[in-house]
């Protein structure tokens, strides 16, 4: 389950593309890097670890790195931001769903567990290569279509992953098998 209470949309959306992640290889944010240094777009980066010496040498001035931020910053950074980024594929990809619950479009590698919790087109869109240019086609391509996405809807998609629902569902689960 995924806190979505907690989220709420900016009522402006500001100039900027956020990645929130552990910085470790497997999360693949040198990909989020390289693309929008080559883009030339604002992109801010929030977390901390081993891959952040390497980051910031790759990195161009339109990329910030802010390090580890509380979750209360992390909540009104979502908020405000343009889109949320992410490269890694992940089993299930809890900031995406948190991404969508602050109303912000997401553009993530189309594996794992983006497949089930981004709605392509509606709530953001996929990439299909774990590499730079299939990233920095999808990037431009939200610009062109950014103004399609609908804050209700990305929000509404993101309500799916809510802990009563969960608890719910996982209730009647377990009374099935009993």
């Amino acid at each position: 389950p995924v806190d979505v209470e907690r989220f709420h949309p900016n009522k402006q959306r500001e100039d900027f593309y956020i990645t929130v992640s552990r910085l470790v290889p497997h999360k693949r944010v040198d990909i989020i890097v390289q693309a929008f240094s080559k883009l030339n777009l604002p992109l801010v980066v929030v977390g901390d670890g081993p891959e952040l010496p390497r980051l910031q040498k790759m990195a161009t001035s339109n990329i910030r790195f802010l390090g580890y931020k509380s979750d209360e910053r992390v909540v009104e950074l979502l908020g405000k931001a343009r889109g949320f980024i992410c490269a890694a594929e992940e089993d299930f990809g809890i900031a995406i769903v948190e991404a969508q619950a602050a109303g912000c479009p997401v553009i993530a590698y189309g594996r794992g567990g983006a497949l089930e919790t981004v709605v392509e087109g509606r709530t953001g869109l996929l990439f299909s290569e774990q590499a730079n240019g299939s990233l920095i086609e999808r990037v431009e391509k939200f610009e062109r279509t950014r103004s399609n996405f609908q804050v209700k809807e990305i929000i509404c998609n993101a309500q799916r992953f809510n802990k009563s629902r969960f608890m719910n569902e996982f209730k009647k689960f377990v009374e099935s098998k009993t």
